[in-house]
């Protein structure tokens, strides 16, 4: 399960010379760990750019909650949609009114093009979160999950990747579709089979990558 949908990262953009007067008009701000940073019917009409910390963008129904994406530094995102945005960490996003993003759209050609894209990645990565619920099943998508942070926001240490997630069974469980017990005795029996391990509070190891992508196959 692909968490992050956008491998450009805006804050790069936006940091040339010739984009930084338009740089300079968002404000900062920052929000707690698990803060909702936005919901449905809010009323801030804005838009705005992860500078740091990691958000979960998901869709509430009844009594249950589907992920779609986890925002990350260089991530855009705007409020008023149907999703609820959460920090999964102490966050700073750089935000501006959606009316004068669109203004600047009009006139910056090149950073439109790239504003664009990378919102078309949301909708490809909302279709891949559907057919990963659809057609795997959960202990698939909590391994997807763990090889995507080794290998995007990990390190190799010894030929095993070394990765941090400051993430509660809860949350982890709200990310991969799953309840929270469900999850907690898959990864119990992950540590136990040795195909992860967990070194400290947040701080885990995938031994060997392969025996980890297989593992929903290998185990009965």
């Amino acid at each position: 399960m692909k968490q992050k949908f956008s491998n450009i990262n805006l804050l790069s953009e936006l940091e040339k010379p010739e984009n930084r007067d338009f740089f300079a008009e968002f404000s900062e701000r920052t929000y707690p760990k698990n803060c909702l940073v936005s919901s449905p019917g809010c009323a801030k009409d804005q838009v705005f750019i992860v500078r740091q910390g990691r958000l979960r963008i998901y869709l509430a129904v009844e009594d249950k909650d589907f992920s779609l994406a986890i925002l990350e530094p260089g991530d855009i995102y705007v409020t008023h949609t149907r999703a609820h945005v959460e920090a999964l960490s102490e966050t700073i996003l750089l935000e501006m009114p959606t009316g004068c993003l669109h203004a600047h759209m009009a006139t910056q050609p090149a950073l439109s093009r790239t504003i664009i894209s990378i919102l078309g990645k949301l909708l490809s990565q909302s279709f891949s979160i559907i057919e990963s619920l659809v057609f795997k099943d959960i202990r698939q998508r909590l391994t997807d999950f763990f090889l995507y942070e080794g290998q995007h926001n990990g390190t190799e240490v010894n030929g095993s990747l070394v990765f941090s997630l400051d993430l509660t069974t809860t949350q982890l469980a709200a990310i991969v579709g799953a309840s929270r017990q469900t999850v907690s005795t898959i990864v119990s029996n992950m540590l136990k089979q040795g195909v992860l391990v967990k070194n400290s509070r947040t701080r885990y190891c995938i031994p060997h990558v392969d025996l980890l992508r297989n593992y929903p196959q290998d185990t009965p």
